[in-house]
Formats: C-alpha cells, structure tokens, sequence
C-alpha cells in the first residue's frame, strides 16, 4: 500500500469518526443483543464489543431472549462524550418482555378478584384468610420458634389472632406464572432475598421446617435455629 493511499484512508477514517464516543460494551450472557435507544446495534461475544455514538445522552440495553414471555436483559443510561472512549459492563437479570408484561397483565385479573389488597392486608376470598402484607413482611426475620410467637403477637389492622401459616396455606399464595417475586399480584411487600417460614414441621425430623422461596416459588426444608423471612395469616372470616 502507498504511503498517498494510507494517508487518504487514515483521513476518511479522521472523518468518520470525528466528533464521535465510543462505547465498549461487555455482558455476563454472551450472544446478547445491544440496543441503543431501542435500537439493536451489535451482539456480545468474548470481552468488549464497540459501539461508535454521536455525543449525547443514550438508553442502552442490553437483551437475550428466553422465551416470549422473559428475557434476561438490563439498561442503563449513558453519556457519549466527543472522541472519548467508555467501558460498560452489564450482568443480565430474567425480566419480563413487552409481550410478557401484556401476558401477565391478563393473568393477572382474576387473581386480583381473588386476592385483594385492604391497607396493610390481603385477603383471599376464595379460602377466607387474612394475609399480613406491611413493609415488615421484608424484613423480619426470625428463628422458628420466635416466627410463631411473632405472629402469635402480631396486632395489624385490627385484629390480634394471627399466626404462622402452615405450609399449604403459603403455598397457597405462590404464582408459578410469575417470577421475582413468584407470589399473587396483590402482595406489594415480598422479599426474594431469602426464605418464608411456614408452621409445618418436617415429620421424617422435626428438627426442621417447610420454607418457602417467593423468588420462583421452590419449596425446601430449614433447621429451625436459622433465621428466615416471616408472613403471619389470619383464619377464615
């Protein structure tokens, strides 16, 4: 190549990039798409990918399909500076597609006929249970036996007789239709950090507890001296 012919393509390349920010955009889910402002601009694959941006302000988002309903995707905003150089990284989480958010949507109407929101309470009409729902049910947690007797003392909304549901009764306000939080569209307070108690002794060694995980909805059982999130019910109205 000409010494002529490598000074005009390194002018052409000069203009072309003039003015421009380049983004370097790494991803824990290789073979996910790249969009920016909604529009799909690369693929990752190993390392950093690199996107060239006019200066300015972007939503990029980075997607991989799972199905029609989830996808595991994250956004973030970013700023494009003229001839400066960035590096982002984005871990990918499961989350719901448009057409996923649409699909729960309808999903959702009938149990929220069922499951109805009073205040501090969900109340499920079909089975006639009180459900505690305050900011307290994410972030008490308690050993077994102080689970019981916090609900035992439990005083919301009125009312003094709560107690720890038994492990049909939680399963009972589990939604396999949704995911993190995987529990009835009605509950506005979950923690999906850790496990809920339930009152059920394991019967083959009552050392242990049924618990269940409200991020997907997995039922397991704990040693009772360990610590676990706690939800009290209420009986039949």
């Amino acid at each position: 190549m000409t010494k002529k012919l490598t000074l005009l393509l390194l002018a052409s390349a000069t203009l072309l990039y003039a003015g421009k920010g380049k983004i370097r955009v790494a991803s824990d889910v290789q073979g996910a798409y790249i969009y920016v402002d909604g529009k799909k601009k690369a693929m990752t694959g190993e390392g950093f990918t690199s996107i060239l941006l006019e200066e300015g302000e972007y939503t990029l988002k980075v997607a991989k399909p799972i199905d029609d309903k989830y996808e595991y995707a994250q956004s973030k905003k970013v700023f494009v500076g003229e001839d400066t150089s960035t590096k982002i990284s984005f871990k990918l989480a499961q989350t719901l597609t448009a057409k996923g958010k649409a699909l729960q949507a309808k999903e959702d109407a009938s149990k929220l006929e069922r499951w109805q929101k009073q205040g501090d309470v969900v109340v499920d009409t079909k089975l006639g249970l009180m459900w505690q729902d305050n900011s307290a049910t994410k972030s008490t947690k308690k050993k077994w036996k102080n689970a019981k007797k916090y609900c035992k003392n439990l005083s919301l909304s009125g009312y003094s007789d709560w107690y720890l549901p038994n492990y049909d009764e939680l399963l009972s306000i589990v939604d396999y239709d949704r995911y993190d939080p995987a529990i009835m569209p009605s509950f506005k307070n979950v923690n999906t950090s850790d496990n809920y108690w339930s009152s059920s002794v394991v019967v083959s060694s009552t050392k242990y507890a049924w618990i269940v995980y409200f991020k997907d909805g997995r039922t397991n059982r704990n040693g009772k001296t360990y610590e676990n999130y706690v939800r009290c019910v209420r009986g039949r109205q």
